[in-house]
Formats: C-alpha cells, sequence, structure tokens
C-alpha cells in the first residue's frame, strides 16, 4: 500500500511507519496547516491547530489512505489517525470552555466524515478519555464510536541477558530526558533517604539515571514549579551519592545496551501519555517501577511490574492544584518506591519472575507481526473488537 503519513517523527515511527511492505509518503512539508500554523503561532499569536490539508496541486491522488498522528484531515482522499488523547486535538483558549470551543465543533465534522475510515487510540487509557469527550456530542459521538479502536503500539523483543537476577548489587535504571517530569527527583530521593535511614547500604544497589537536568518544567506540576532549592538539593544528591551514575544524554543504541545489563527500570513518572520507554525495558527483560497515570497500569500489570498507585482525576492523570498536592503526591511516590525498593533488594527471586512475565506479555501484546495484520485489517474497513485493548 502507498501510505501519505503527516510526518516521520519518534510516534509516526512507533505507531504508523511499522510495514516494510507499505510505502509511506511525509507530507508534513506539503500540509498547508504546517506553514498556517507558523503564521498563527508566530505573528497572530494564536494557537497550532492539529489539522492535515494538502497544498493544491502537489498531491497524490493514487495513495491509498492517510495516516495521521494527532492530527484530522480536512482535504480529500480516506484517513485514519492514531492519537495519544482526544481527537481532534484542540488546545485551551483563555476565556473560552472546552466543550463550547467553535473549532471542536468543527473539527469533530472532519472524523464524522466518510472519509474517516477509523481513529485509533494507542491505549484503553485513552479510548477512555476519548469517550469522555464524545458524551458532550452525542450526535457526533453516534458517527465516530463505531470508528474508534485501541491499539497499542508494536514491540520487538530485545532481550539479550539473563532473566535470573546474579548476586551482587541490584542495579537500577531511570531513562527520561525530561528528568524532573519522568521522576527523576523521586528516585534520588528514595534512594538516599533509604541510605540515610540505615535500610540499605552503597554495597547493595547500583543506579543508573539518564535524563537532562536542564529540563527543569514539570507540566503536571502547572503554576507550582520546583525552586532552585530543590533542584539544587536533588543535584547535590545525586553528584555526591557513590550509587548513582549520570548521564545527560545517551543514544538509543547506548540507552539498550544500559537497560540490558540492569536489573529494573524505573519510571516513577508525573506525567505520561503511554510509556514506550516501559516497553522497551519490558522487552529487554527488565521490569518497571512506574505510577499508575494515563497507560501504565495496562502495559505494566504487577504481575510483570511494581505500580506506585496515586490519585487520578477522571484523565487519568494527577493532579496538582496547590503546593499542598504536590508534596502529598511527591510523598506518596518516593514512600511506594522506597517500599519496592527494599522487595527487591530483600527477594530477586521476585525479580526473576516479573522479568519472565515482562518478556512474555511484549510477545503476546506487542507483537509486530500482529500489529501490522491488524493495522491493515483497520485501513481495509475490517471489523474489528473496537472495545477491546489489544496489540
Amino acid at each position: 500500500m502507498k501510505i501519505i503519513v503527516g510526518g516521520n517523527g519518534y510516534p509516526e515511527k512507533r505507531n504508523i511507519i511499522t510495514d516494510p511492505s507499505h510505502r509511506y509518503i511525509d507530507y508534513r512539508p506539503r500540509n498547508i496547516w504546517t506553514w498556517i500554523n507558523v503564521i498563527r503561532q508566530r505573528l497572530l499569536h494564536k494557537n497550532k491547530l492539529f489539522i492535515f490539508r494538502p497544498l493544491p496541486l502537489i498531491s497524490s491522488v493514487d495513495a491509498d489512505i492517510i495516516h495521521l498522528f494527532n492530527e484530522v484531515s480536512a482535504g480529500s482522499g480516506d484517513w485514519v489517525a492514531t492519537f495519544e488523547t482526544e481527537l481532534p486535538r484542540v488546545l485551551p483558549v483563555g476565556g473560552v470552555q472546552k466543550f463550547a470551543n467553535p473549532e471542536l465543533a468543527r473539527e469533530l465534522r472532519y472524523v464524522c466524515s466518510p472519509r474517516c475510515k477509523g481513529i485509533i487510540a494507542i491505549s484503553e487509557a485513552t479510548r477512555q478519555i476519548q469517550l469522555q469527550l464524545l458524551d458532550h456530542f452525542p450526535t457526533e459521538q453516534a458517527i465516530i464510536g463505531p470508528k474508534l479502536h485501541v491499539l497499542h503500539p508494536p514491540q520487538p523483543m530485545l532481550h539479550k541477558k539473563s532473566v535470573v537476577v546474579q548476586e551482587g548489587p541490584v542495579t537500577f535504571t531511570f531513562v527520561g530526558n525530561e528528568f524532573y517530569r519522568k521522576g527523576g527527583a523521586e528516585v534520588v530521593l528514595a534512594f538516599t533517604q533509604l541510605l540515610r535511614e540505615n535500610l540499605i547500604s552503597v554495597n547493595d544497589v547500583r543506579v543508573n539515571l539518564v535524563g537532562d537536568l536542564g529540563r527543569t518544567h514539570n507540566v503536571a506540576h502547572q503554576a507550582f514549579q520546583d525552586d532552585d532549592v530543590f533542584r539544587k538539593c536533588v543535584e547535590d544528591k545525586l553528584r555526591d551519592c557513590p550509587i548513582f551514575r549520570h548521564h545527560t544524554s545517551l543514544t538509543n543504541d547506548a540507552v539498550l545496551a544500559l537497560i540490558n545489563t540492569s536489573d529494573v527500570g524505573l519510571l516513577p513518572t508525573w506525567q505520561e501519555t503511554y510509556g514506550f520507554s516501559v516497553l522497551e525495558m519490558q522487552a529487554c527483560g527488565c521490569p518497571v517501577i512506574t505510577t499508575n497515570v494515563r497507560a501504565l497500569p495496562e502495559i505494566n500489570p504487577e504481575n510483570a511490574g511494581w505500580l506506585i498507585r496515586c490519585p487520578l482525576n477522571p484523565m487519568l492523570e494527577l493532579t496538582v492544584a496547590s503546593l499542598k498536592d504536590k508534596t502529598v503526591l511527591r510523598s506518596a511516590i518516593v514512600s511506594q518506591l522506597k517500599t519496592y525498593i527494599l522487595q527487591i533488594i530483600r527477594d530477586r527471586k521476585i525479580v526473576s519472575e516479573r522479568a519472565k512475565n515482562s518478556l512474555a506479555r511484549i510477545c503476546l501484546e506487542h507483537d509486530p507481526v500482529l500489529f501490522r495484520k491488524r493495522l491493515n485489517a483497520i485501513y481495509m474497513g475490517f471489523e474489528t473488537d473496537k472495545n477491546k485493548t489489544c496489540i
């Protein structure tokens, strides 16, 4: 098949550009909204609109389908879209209630169009959020609901090490470019508190952290960002404590090599739409400790990893509406992280068991061959089980 895509970035490569038998054509430079959005944002100071419409006279008429990520198509040609939160994706406008936004109503009509052959949620959590949106638009819900599918991203097996945890220190690895949003500070606090409380020693653990300390903004914290004093305390501990080995960034191959020498992964994240790094760790036989936001309970069930349970809002995310909220949530994350670290150090068998289960769930639920078959069925308009969370 010849498939037009709206870009060739990481989301497209993880969810769309997955079948070597297809020909993918990147239409981002030919999308008129790529250029309109530059004007809107830089000159008019308006929100970006997530719309796809090819520039006139330079579009391919013989493509089999258009497959977009987080965008809706306003042009001709059959299309599908994969999305991570809601579709249409419409950014907030000050002073306008979300469901009264005329842009949202306008773009919903594109999804209702017969040219839209399917919309693909990347998780059951995403499907539930989409259904909450459609509850406010019952007419559109009747049309869009039957088009809604769940299709988890594919993940090849990357296993290159024994799943039996050897004697000696347990090696933990945290990977998150946005160090603070992904929970890097909480990792540092948990381990240093355990050391200070003499519950572990420097001989018990090794902790790799990959993340940019300069990425200080945490979108989950909204108006209640951490201050310089807090960050300096965290970064001093990271620098001075001998159990930590920090990298600002590594190539993907180097990250995978590091994971393949690790026993347990860490992602105590504050905000996450999916958690692709969790799949990569599991595919290496490295079970992960995560929070329970969004799709993480789906991809990190407790037989394959460890869940830090926090209260969630209707969007399945953490709510930080005050400094107290942030303090309470941080305490809960650090406390549960400490509990799991101690369990792991005291009982190596639970790591081996979860490692085996992690590999099994990747093989069963994220198999690339089965993913391609199901995606091709959506392209062809075949019926699938839309209400079931599948690969």
